[in-house]
């Protein structure tokens, strides 16, 4: 192995100990926000699934939003709140009837209506109820959702280090779909990785998830086009290209060796190595083998980045594949 693949291998090592990569997926709590969109419908169904495959809680909420520009002053303020809460009856109706219809497996659901700003309640709920994973549905590209695209989406995943999201938008593969008594399933886990410190956070939630269910995981690393170094050398000799040859070998040497030997028997897996942008890639890749279930990490906000990074909000976008988003504890 070369001595950058042994670098990379030892510090990963350091942040996550091999008995991380063993134990066993572990969620007590599921929060679900919800618009009342078709795709909030469909992400009840993956919660409320998860929720009675691991005995967890579901916890159902939707929050109706105040803008500051409406808020009353002087005698206007108690017709308001009388307005608001026939509103919030309304939603809570509402969500009682989408529980139902969605035919909600889990057995312990709690339905909580409140108003306000969206994003500052769903993280909110989080911590006051000890949640373990948050289920959101997008429209993607088709036009975002204001719970889970945009600002809402890039604050909650810059707030919720330790919670990973699950985002569902129009998925292809059927991990449940209704009017069916078949139990669901997640068949194929695609764990993307970039060989950073960081992926081996994403791919330990990708284990557990696969060995929950007993799916295959597919590691899938992409090689960035050549540098511009590179461009003058390779145009004359484009059936030989040394970068290439090279970055493919420490790619697929990397790729082996980045699971522990203790953890190779969790489940079923198999490598792919491609070449070219890694969001493109991903999805070509994807749309090949069907996944269930794209696990991925995601970076938070500085001054001048941008909340997950192209690479796994363009794939989230996308909407045909589900896409849980794991937080990087460093950025």
């Amino acid at each position: 192995m070369s001595e950058k693949s042994n670098d990379t291998t030892a510090r990963t090592a350091q942040i996550l100990p091999e008995e991380a990569w063993t134990s066993r997926l572990v969620i007590r709590n599921i929060l679900c926000p919800v618009d009342f969109s078709e795709f909030s419908r469909r992400a009840i169904r993956y919660a409320s699934e998860i929720a009675a495959r691991l005995g967890a809680r579901l916890i159902v909420q939707h929050t109706v939003p105040i803008p500051t520009a409406l808020i009353p002053e002087g005698p206007a303020v108690v017709s308001t709140q009388e307005m608001l809460e026939i509103t919030r009856e309304e939603a809570k109706k509402e969500l009682h009837g989408m529980i139902s219809e969605s035919a909600a497996a889990a057995k312990d659901v709690l339905v909580v209506v409140n108003a306000g700003d969206v994003k500052d309640h769903i993280v909110k709920t989080v911590g006051e109820q000890n949640v373990d994973l948050v289920v959101m549905g997008t429209h993607g590209h088709k036009g975002l959702s204001r719970l889970v695209l945009g600002s809402v989406a890039e604050h909650i995943i810059h707030e919720l280090v330790f919670c990973p999201v699950l985002v569902v938008s129009r998925p292809q593969a059927g991990f449940v779909a209704h009017q069916t008594a078949e139990p669901a399933n997640w068949k194929t886990v695609l764990a993307p990785m970039d060989f950073s410190p960081d992926s081996a956070r994403s791919l330990t939630h990708a284990l557990r998830w696969a060995a929950e269910w007993h799916a295959r995981v597919i590691l899938f690393h992409a090689i960035q086009d050549p540098p511009p170094r590179m461009h003058g050398m390779i145009d004359l000799l484009p059936e030989f290209n040394p970068y290439f040859d090279k970055e493919v070998a420490e790619a697929w040497e990397r790729i082996h060796s980045v699971i522990p030997e203790a953890a190779r028997d969790r489940c079923e897996l198999s490598y792919e190595v491609r070449q070219g942008n890694p969001r493109d890639e991903i999805l070509k890749f994807a749309e090949e083998v069907k996944p269930d279930l794209i696990v991925m990490g995601s970076r938070g906000s500085g001054k001048s980045s941008v909340i997950w990074g192209g690479t796994i909000s363009g794939i989230a976008r996308d909407g045909r594949f589900p896409v849980l988003a794991i937080r990087h504890l460093r950025d």
